[in-house]
């Protein structure tokens, strides 16, 4: 008899003391448990008949450090993307950034470097302002509170490692502009990047996208740019002025800039921004930026990478996230679904939850976290106004370790455990059980944790990819 529970009991408890769960589904074997709603988004994508975007939620694994390059956009976070691609789904954007972060008081830019090979970065380098500069405030500070109820989580969620999300605030009748500081870039030969993301070569028609939200005040505008940059010199590739007037109020809008990805021979940087070189004009209040193109593919967005955080704590931050009227995770889900529906998509997401690393706890506690967060998630987006058939749940407890805190493997086969009991009695929840990818022993044999010891709680890149790549034929031959 399979043992499962739903969100509105205590689960019957598993046997912890052979430490097995009996499990009659036939996914079992393979390490894939609950709805198969994941796997048919990513069958549909590889086929080419739809579009998926991918939020990751983790602690330091969601987007650990690769090639020595530090900010978040490594760990599971770059696997996702590496592994779609390989399986046949091209990318179609980079992530949803924010242009502004929460806290600090210095300019200071977020990079997420290329990887050597073939496969497709996440954003190429791409640089974010984090603070106020001239003319340009903090909202949650400065801005008006309608906007940062919209904007501004009530917690401290941290993006590729950025300390959280705001937005970048212009006052009425002020004027903008920056030299020094894009909002991206994605530079040709020369380092930090190898080379172009394969998904937006030379010729590649694009589109530079900011999302914002406008008022009922006139008189703001956006100045949207792109601009190649070859030995100190400008070439403008496009412009386009946004309107930041919406007679109803505040109200969130995007507005889209088309240029084609030009040479990169001799090294180049190509720019863009909303206020780079142009002039922007206040009110304004500017959310996010990305670039993308009109297909049909994926995105990989990170939502938080809480370095060094428990289960407890990640659920807090996503479940405290809606304080104070804050409607953020609305916000930000609007945003990635009429982004992928402008590029082709029908709107379709999955969320990939991964903890328990840290300060690991029992079995029930350890979904207890889960089923608080997909339920806040599942929330918001319903109060967004999308259906729950594009929303699916992929939920694992961290990679196995080999030798190192014996203590706290043992508390994480328990969780990998009622995860997958878990799974099936919850609509649009997969639990992927990490284990059955890659154990301890093989991930030592490989070399794929970053050492001995205490080394074990992370992996390299390639290890990352390799768990990932066994896990990506699963969810893709699950029925």
């Amino acid at each position: 008899m399979r043992r499962v529970f739903n969100r509105f009991s205590r689960p019957e408890s598993p046997d912890l003391e052979s430490g097995i769960l009996t499990l009659s589904q036939t996914s079992s074997m393979n390490g894939v448990y609950g709805s198969s709603l994941a796997s048919t988004f990513l069958r549909d994508a590889a086929g080419g008949a739809d579009s998926v975007d991918v939020i990751t939620i983790g602690d330091s694994n969601t987007g650990y450090s690769y090639l020595g390059a530090g900010g978040g956009g490594g760990g599971w976070t770059r696997a996702w993307l590496r592994n779609m691609n390989a399986f046949g789904i091209q990318t179609y954007a980079s992530p949803l950034m924010p242009l502004m972060a929460n806290s600090g008081v210095t300019l200071t830019t977020q990079t997420v470097r290329e990887e050597s090979g073939s496969f497709t970065t996440l954003a190429g380098y791409f640089s974010n302002v984090l603070a106020p500069y001239t003319g340009v405030q903090r909202g949650s500070t400065a801005g008006p509170a309608d906007v940062t109820n919209m904007a501004v989580p009530a917690t401290t969620f941290l993006p590729h490692a950025l300390t959280g999300f705001d937005y970048c605030y212009v006052a009425s009748g002020a004027s903008v502009q920056t030299f020094s500081q894009p909002n991206g870039t994605y530079p040709g030969g020369a380092e930090p990047s190898p080379a172009l993301p394969t998904w937006n070569q030379p010729g590649t028609a694009l589109r530079y996208r900011v999302t914002h939200v406008q008022s009922s005040t006139s008189g703001g505008s956006l100045n949207l740019t792109a601009y190649r940059v070859t030995s100190g010199s400008y070439f403008s590739l496009a412009t386009a002025s946004a309107s930041t007037y919406n007679a109803s109020g505040y109200v969130r809008t995007a507005s889209d800039m088309a240029f084609t990805m030009p040479s990169t021979s001799p090294a180049s940087a190509i720019i863009f921004g909303w206020n780079y070189i142009g002039f922007a004009t206040g009110p304004a209040h500017v959310l996010y930026d990305c670039v993308y193109k009109v297909t049909k593919g994926c995105a990989v967005n990170q939502l938080h990478y809480g370095s060094g955080q428990s289960s407890a704590t990640i659920s807090g931050v996503i479940t405290g996230s809606t304080a104070s009227s804050r409607t953020f995770l609305r916000t930000y889900f609007s945003e990635i679904v009429a982004r992928q529906i402008v590029a082709g998509g029908s709107g379709r997401v999955i969320i990939w939850i991964n903890s328990g690393i840290n300060s690991a706890v029992g079995g029930y506690s350890f979904v207890g976290y889960m089923d608080a967060m997909i339920a806040t998630l599942t929330a918001e987006w319903s109060a967004a106004g999308f259906d729950s058939s594009k929303l699916a749940f992929v939920v694992s407890a961290t990679h196995p370790l080999d030798g190192y805190s014996s203590a706290s493997e043992a508390l994480l086969a328990e969780d990998r455990q009622w995860l997958n009991s878990w799974a099936p009695a919850n609509r649009n929840v997969t639990a992927l059980d990490l284990q059955q990818c890659l154990s301890g022993p093989q991930l030592t044999a490989a070399g794929y944790y970053t050492g001995a010891g205490v080394g074990e709680v992370h992996l390299t890149q390639d290890g990352y990819n390799a768990v990932m790549s066994i896990a990506m034929q699963k969810l893709l031959s699950k029925p």
